[in-house]
Parts: C-alpha cells; sequence; structure tokens
C-alpha cells in the first residue's frame, strides 16, 4: 500500500477511535470498548492497535508516568497531589515519519475543552499524550499487564491507590459531559 493510503488509514483509525467516549473503569480489551461503545485509555489503545496493525504498520504498546489529574480541573489536580497515572498510549512505525507517538484517549470535544490531546492529526508527527509525561515504559506484550501492576504497586500504596480510583473515577465523570 502506498504511503499516501497508508497514512490516510491511519489517521482514519486515530479519528474513529479517538470519537469513542472515554470511561473508566472497565476492561483494557478492544472487545469491552466495541461492546459498550465506550472505554479506557487502555481498551481504546487495544482497539486502536488492533486497526492499525490491519493496515499493516506496527503498532505497540507504551506504558508512561505522568499527573494523575489534568490542570483544567484544579480541584482534583490539587486532590491529586503527586500521585501518576500508569497510563496507556501507542508507538506507530510508519514509513514516513519513523515512530509516531498515537494517544487516542480523549475525544474531540474533551480536548477543546481542555484536556491533554490532538484533534485534527496529520500523521506527520506525534500526538500530545492525555497525561504530561515524566517516564515511558516499553515492555513485551505478553508481561505487559504483569509490569503495569508492579510499577503501580511501586507507585502507590493501597490508600494512595484508593484515592487515584477515586479521582480516576470522578476524572471520567467530567470527561463524559464535556
Amino acid at each position: 500500500m502506498p504511503d499516501a493510503d497508508l497514512r490516510a488509514g491511519l489517521i482514519g483509525i486515530v479519528r474513529d477511535v479517538q470519537s469513542i467516549p472515554y470511561s473508566w473503569p472497565g476492561p483494557p480489551t478492544a472487545e469491552a470498548v466495541e461492546r459498550d461503545g465506550s472505554g479506557t485509555c487502555a481498551g481504546k489503545h487495544a482497539l486502536a492497535r488492533i486497526r492499525i496493525r490491519s493496515l499493516g504498520l506496527t503498532a505497540n504498546r507504551l506504558m508512561v508516568t505522568g499527573p494523575l489529574a489534568p490542570r483544567v480541573w484544579p480541584d482534583l489536580h490539587d486532590a491529586a497531589g503527586d500521585l501518576l497515572e500508569v497510563h496507556e498510549c501507542l508507538s506507530v512505525e510508519t514509513p514516513w515519519a519513523g515512530p509516531l507517538l498515537v494517544d487516542v484517549t480523549w475525544p474531540p470535544a474533551a480536548i477543546r475543552a481542555g484536556l491533554p490531546g490532538t484533534t485534527g492529526w496529520d500523521g506527520g508527527g506525534d500526538m500530545v499524550c492525555a497525561v504530561d509525561p515524566v517516564a515511558a515504559y516499553a515492555v513485551a506484550d505478553e508481561a505487559f499487564r504483569s509490569q503495569k501492576e508492579l510499577l503501580r504497586s511501586r507507585l502507590y500504596t493501597a490508600d494512595d491507590r484508593r484515592r487515584r480510583d477515586r479521582i480516576l473515577a470522578e476524572i471520567a465523570t467530567r470527561a463524559a459531559m464535556l
């Protein structure tokens, strides 16, 4: 397939999956997103990955840590303090630009309302990550979920995890109203 067609296909997939509403909690699977019509960052990126791979492009999961709560909601940002989120997005290998960061977490309306992300992406550069990256981890597929949980156990105490879950649920509720 010519590069222009691959690029157009990638852009179409990104726009389609990005338009799916964000919800949390939920299973981190493409099947759950298709069934429920909404999904977490993990589920939405699982769906995007399957579709991108159908084009013949390589799409790898990327684990990124960054501040849990976006600055658009100062009350949640303050409540989160220094808690980090363990976020999922993709690194897509392209023949026209090399690896591209692809993040379809927030739908366009949420991005226009101030959540971090990219609308109108043209496939020529990285998208804005849904969290402000502090660190990024490339992990083998077969160990991804277990490594993500180990990272979370390193970052959160049990109380931190409960606070994180409460704040993330509120973020999802507010994002759904945008």
